[in-house]
């Protein structure tokens, strides 16, 4: 505390404008590509200064706070809040997370992230440290039907599993395995902290919500941890988008053929489309060559039109087999006017259009859930001449998206060594933020420390004369590298009386194959 005065003088907030909240509730997450941003604390607060080398406040233009937004707010009514060991009611604080680039932030490989965490502290208050942590989630949540003694009920099964999670000390005292650790006071007022972290160049899967009960999300929160051991403050979950860094397909035409049919029995009409790719990324024009020719002189192509779809699949493992929910989402539609190039009994249309930008991002599939799009085309097609009857036929043709094209292939830096995250065990990295870059990583990976290890560690057996060489110890560069360890927790509940609003899923019984769809 001592250390805190000596930089810059405390500047209270006035207590009469505190706000008392009761027990602490959790909050909901705050969606950082979210339009409507909460108020900017830092606008009314004073700044206090630390001496530690992350709490500097950013004076220069690059970390002011205009050049960020708000993503918080004062956390009042709806607070997170420190509540004292000999009191009820406490004094409401303030915590916001700020990044550069505000509303506008997407995480994506390789990409280093900047930001600001706002303090503001309503009384004097014991802290032991200030953490950022950032973790990546992918969730699964069914409901089913189960039968027990008490007869047939729906259960939620959830599964939740963190790809990685890594924190950040802002403040105070090391964590250390052999001691405990000491607590400072911080006075009221205002306080800033800058961070900055690297993002591995490794693909993840996309930022995504769908179908309901599934989705992966990129969190960040702060945490201020209290004197010995007891609860502290911890800010609301926010929310960036990420992005991987996918690379179309070359050109190559390709042909789609099928055969309508009428109740499977009777064929009415060939069609053959010729698209000139099979990959496409958003904003870039798509055109085909679609025929249709009729089958029998009495059919006639009465009305035609398309849809570019986007699908949504989930699947969870439970114990009948395999739950699945599926979602289509309909991006773009239109009709196909015939041309003189037509005539009823035959079609030749040039459909192009432009691959939206929005609610398109890359296909893939993840452990739990699944993204891919189509162009779904329906047609009536009238039979008969003197009593006509309408069948109406449907057929989908498959594309793939990805958000780079692939002449940008060798303008990305290192694009070309991005990894799977199912083969790297690479995770984010927290570094100093007045650094352009973090420090080289030291260390090994997992998957060489084992035999170097015993290499280094044993003599040799076979030599004349024997050596008596080993090392009782690793040096930095030779011992193992920081990993991301991936958890999954599993979680069952009764559906009755639950807030969550699903739709039972679909069992495909004795499916138990997590790994391919």
């Amino acid at each position: 505390m001592d250390a805190l005065n000596r930089v810059n003088p405390v500047k209270s907030r006035n207590r009469a404008s505190s706000v008392v909240s009761s027990l602490p509730r959790p909050l909901a997450p705050e969606h950082t590509n979210h339009r409507h941003s909460q108020p900017d604390l830092a606008s009314s607060a004073p700044f206090l200064s630390s001496p530690h080398q992350h709490t500097q406040a950013a004076t220069s233009s690059s970390l002011s706070s205009s050049s960020y937004a708000s993503f918080g707010s004062t956390l009042g009514g709806s607070s997170t809040t420190f509540a004292s060991h000999n009191s009820t009611d406490c004094l409401s604080n303030g915590m916001t997370l700020d990044f550069e680039g505000g509303a506008h932030v997407i995480v994506r490989p390789n990409r280093i992230i900047r930001g600001t965490f706002r303090l503001d502290l309503t009384e004097i208050t014991q802290v032991t440290r200030i953490l950022i942590k950032f973790r990546a989630e992918e969730y699964a949540t069914v409901k089913v039907e189960e039968s027990s003694a008490d007869g047939k009920n729906d259960w939620i099964h959830q599964a939740t599993t963190t790809f990685f999670e890594v924190e950040y000390k802002l403040f105070g005292s090391e964590a250390q395995t052999y001691s405990q650790s000491a607590w400072e006071e911080m006075d009221a007022g205002h306080y800033e902290f800058p961070f900055a972290l690297k993002f591995p160049n490794v693909n993840y899967p996309p930022s995504m919500e769908e179908p309901p009960g599934f989705g992966i999300r990129y969190i960040w929160t702060a945490q201020i941890d209290g004197p010995g051991l007891q609860s502290g403050l911890r800010s609301r979950e926010y929310i960036t988008p990420y992005r991987p860094i996918i690379v179309s397909t070359e050109e190559k035409e390709w042909m789609y053929r099928t055969t309508l049919t009428r109740d499977k029995k009777q064929a009415l009409a060939e069609v053959r489309g010729k698209l000139f790719k099979q990959c496409y990324c958003p904003d870039e024009p798509f055109s085909m060559q679609l025929n249709m020719t009729t089958l029998h002189s009495d059919c006639k192509i009465s009305n035609i039109s398309f849809k570019f779809r986007k699908h949504h699949e989930g699947k969870m493992l439970v114990q009948q087999g395999t739950a699945f929910r599926d979602h289509t989402r309909t991006v773009l539609h239109g009709g196909i006017p015939l041309t003189n190039s037509s005539t009823p009994t035959s079609l030749s249309e040039l459909i192009s259009f432009d691959i939206p930008t929005r609610l398109v991002s890359p296909s893939f599939a993840s452990r739990h859930t699944r993204v891919y799009y189509d162009i779904y085309f329906q047609l009536h097609i009238e039979h008969g001449h003197l009593f006509k009857s309408t069948h109406q036929a449907e057929f989908a043709i498959p594309l793939t998206i990805a958000n780079l094209p692939h002449a940008q292939l060798l303008r990305i830096p290192e694009l070309t060594s991005t990894q799977r995250y199912q083969d790297s065990m690479e995770c984010p990295v927290f570094f100093d933020p007045d650094l352009d870059e973090p420090p080289a990583p030291q260390g090994l990976p997992s998957e060489l420390i084992g035999p170097l290890t015993a290499a280094l560690m044993s003599p040799p057996q076979n030599e004349e004369p024997p050596s008596y060489f080993s090392l009782p110890s690793l040096p930095p560069q030779l011992q193992l590298r920081k990993e991301r360890k991936e958890r999954t927790v599993y979680m069952s509940r009764p559906a009755k009386g639950g807030s969550l609003d699903l739709a039972e899923a679909t069992i495909i019984r004795g499916l138990y194959d997590e790994s391919s769809w």
